[in-house]
C-alpha cells in the first residue's frame, strides 16, 4: 500500500515549472564620457516537466516603464529565438495569458512557440538604471516577478551586488563616510522582505506557488554621480 501511494504521488505531482533569475548590478562607462553609470545584466533560465501534450505560447519578459531594456535575447531548447517589444495591450492580444503584469507598460515577446511536454529557455537582457525621481543622488532598480501556471511554480531571484560593492569607496573602514550606512544595512535598501544574503548576493525564493505578480526593488546611494 505504501508503494502504491508513492507511485500515485509521483504520477500526479511530478509536473512542475522552475524559473531561476539572476541579475548583476555593475558600473560601466557612459560612451564618450568619463562618467560611470549603473546597468543590470539579466539572465533568466526556465525548465519544466510537463504532461506530454502540445503547448503553444511565447517567451516573455515584462518591462518596468522606469527601467527600459537596452536589449533582450532568447533561446528555446538551445536555439536562438527573436524577442520583440510590444505595448502591454498589444501583447495581450498576441497571446492572452499572464503577460499583462499590472506593473508593466511593455512586454518583450518571442515569436510563437510550439512544444511537446517540458522545455527549456533562456532570456538574457541588459537594463539601464535611472536616477530615482526627486531623490538627489539615489539610484534604484525594480524588476517585475510575474508568472501564472496550473502546475507548481518554483522561482528564485538572485541579485548580485558583489561587482558594484568593490567600487564603493572606503567601504568597511570605520573612517569611511559610508561605513555607518553599511553597518546599519541601509546602503542598499531591498524589498520585499524575506530575502537571504550570501557573498554579496541577495536571494528571494518562492516555492510551490501558482501565481505571482510583484516587484523586486533595490535602492542605493549613487556615489559615482
Amino acid at each position: 500500500m505504501g508503494l502504491l501511494s508513492l507511485f500515485l504521488s509521483f504520477f500526479f505531482f511530478a509536473y512542475y515549472e522552475k524559473l531561476d533569475t539572476y541579475a548583476r548590478l555593475f558600473l560601466t562607462q557612459k560612451p564618450g564620457t568619463m562618467i560611470q553609470e549603473p546597468h543590470i545584466f539579466f539572465d533568466q533560465r526556465y525548465s519544466s516537466v510537463l504532461s506530454p501534450v502540445a503547448y503553444g505560447g511565447n517567451l516573455f519578459l515584462p518591462e518596468d516603464p522606469q527601467f527600459p531594456a537596452l536589449w533582450v535575447r532568447g533561446w528555446l531548447n538551445g536555439s536562438p529565438i527573436p524577442m520583440k517589444k510590444y505595448p502591454r495591450e498589444e501583447a495581450e492580444k498576441i497571446f492572452a495569458r499572464h503577460y499583462a503584469s499590472h506593473y508593466a507598460q511593455y512586454v518583450w515577446l518571442s515569436e510563437s512557440i510550439h512544444v511537446h511536454g517540458g522545455y527549456n529557455y533562456i532570456i538574457q537582457a541588459e537594463f539601464n538604471v535611472l536616477p530615482a525621481q526627486e531623490q538627489g543622488k539615489i539610484d534604484e532598480f525594480h524588476y517585475i516577478i510575474n508568472g501564472n501556471s496550473s502546475e507548481p511554480l518554483y522561482m528564485t531571484f538572485t541579485l548580485d551586488l558583489s561587482s558594484i560593492n568593490r567600487f564603493i569607496p572606503g567601504i568597511g573602514k570605520p573612517n569611511s563616510p559610508y561605513f555607518i550606512q553599511w553597518l546599519c544595512g541601509n546602503f542598499f535598501k531591498l524589498s520585499p522582505d524575506g530575502y537571504k544574503t550570501s557573498s554579496g548576493r541577495v536571494y528571494w525564493q518562492w516555492q510551490n506557488i501558482h501565481s505571482i505578480d510583484q516587484k523586486i526593488k533595490t535602492e542605493w546611494y549613487a556615489w559615482y554621480r
